[in-house]
């Protein structure tokens, strides 16, 4: 019997139009499976071919990078393969665990350009955005009135979208080396989400006024600083993912009363590296996992007036998750192309 493998080319995951509440479902579920010890994931292995003194992908590099997870209640391992030179592409192989089978091969370019509309955004903004709006929902107070957002890129766009499905909040400010581009933040998404957006160029105004912060920038320099967040503050860490990225002071995580990370790498991030080297913070000081807060291994909020922050580099488990709703939601819909060999366009995509 011939086995067959269904290849999810991006076309199809544009067609599978997954929801933000959808993205936010899978990744929060891959965050259970780790709190209860029912994943595995490894380290994220890259070789830069360009701009090896620069931050990860940083304009300007060229890089190739893999990486592994096993969902083991999804039933699923994910071996990606991302290049990344002047636009972001993958192949991704799902595996069944118990044979070895490959399930699918999912290849994609850079869907982000595709998009129209924010609700639309490529499947892997909406990866960050999901788990900024996950560390949210178990570490922010219930009510909140304003959020901010340290960033108006893509991720900062896609964070609010899915922050706005676990939260009810009434005003944003958003802050941006670019003004421009806080503006063009303000329009779009003050449309979206219906509600009134600040654009200001001033990071303490953005971080005073907010009940949740969400910081979404390549900044190799602290931009939040921690005298200017209040009591009940809750901080979504989400752009910062390598050694040479810092979005917040060390003074910040000396007044936060809970940090909770995605994963252990987060100790080599520079801005949480940075605070732990000057003595301000120590390894043991960690809350924990997100994923055991997921899971209920570990309460999150258990007070309003606490500080809370939410760091995040990004983890394999969290990519898989995604991929594995990309697959499933092909499949539901009928899409992607089912081969027994692999067609020679293949190749090239």
């Amino acid at each position: 019997m011939i086995h067959m493998v269904l290849l999810i080319r991006a076309e199809d995951i544009w067609k599978a139009n997954i929801t933000p509440e959808e993205a936010i479902e899978a990744v929060e579920d891959a965050y259970r499976q780790d709190g209860k010890g029912h994943a595995q994931d490894t380290s994220r292995a890259e070789v830069v071919t360009k701009g090896k003194g620069l931050p990860h992908i940083a304009p300007g590099t060229h890089s190739i990078g893999q990486t592994l997870a096993y969902l083991e209640e999804s039933k699923v391992v994910v071996l990606s393969n991302r290049f990344s030179y002047m636009s972001h592409k993958s192949i991704t192989h799902l595996i069944e665990p118990r044979d070895g089978k490959t399930l699918a091969i999912i290849t994609t370019g850079d869907l982000s350009q595709k998009a129209q509309s924010q609700e639309h955004r490529s499947k892997f903004d909406l990866r960050t955005g999901s788990a900024a709006a996950i560390g949210a929902k178990y570490l922010a107070r219930k009510n909140i009135d304003i959020v901010g957002s340290i960033g108006a890129g893509r991720i900062g766009q896609s964070s609010l979208l899915c922050l706005s499905k676990v939260r009810e909040f009434n005003k944003v400010y958003v802050y941006d080396h670019n003004i421009k581009q806080s503006e063009e933040f303000a329009t779009k998404m003050g449309g979206i989400l219906g509600i009134d957006i600040i654009a200001t160029d001033k990071p303490e105004e953005v971080v005073r006024n907010s009940d949740v912060l969400i910081t979404a920038t390549p900044s190799t320099e602290p931009i939040v600083k921690g005298e200017w967040i209040r009591e009940g503050t809750h901080i979504s860490a989400i752009g910062a993912d390598c050694p040479l990225k810092a979005e917040l002071d060390v003074v910040t995580f000396k007044r936060a009363d809970k940090i909770v990370i995605d994963s252990e790498k987060c100790l080599t991030i520079g801005e949480l590296a940075n605070a732990i080297k000057q003595e301000v913070l120590r390894p043991e000081d960690i809350y924990g996992k997100i994923g055991e807060v997921v899971a209920g291994v570990k309460p999150g909020r258990e007070d309003n007036s606490e500080i809370t922050i939410f760091e995040s580099d990004g983890t394999n488990i969290q990519t898989a998750s995604i991929q594995y709703l990309i697959y499933q939601k092909v499949k539901e819909k009928g899409l992607g192309l089912e081969i027994s060999k692999l067609p020679s366009y293949f190749i090239n995509i």
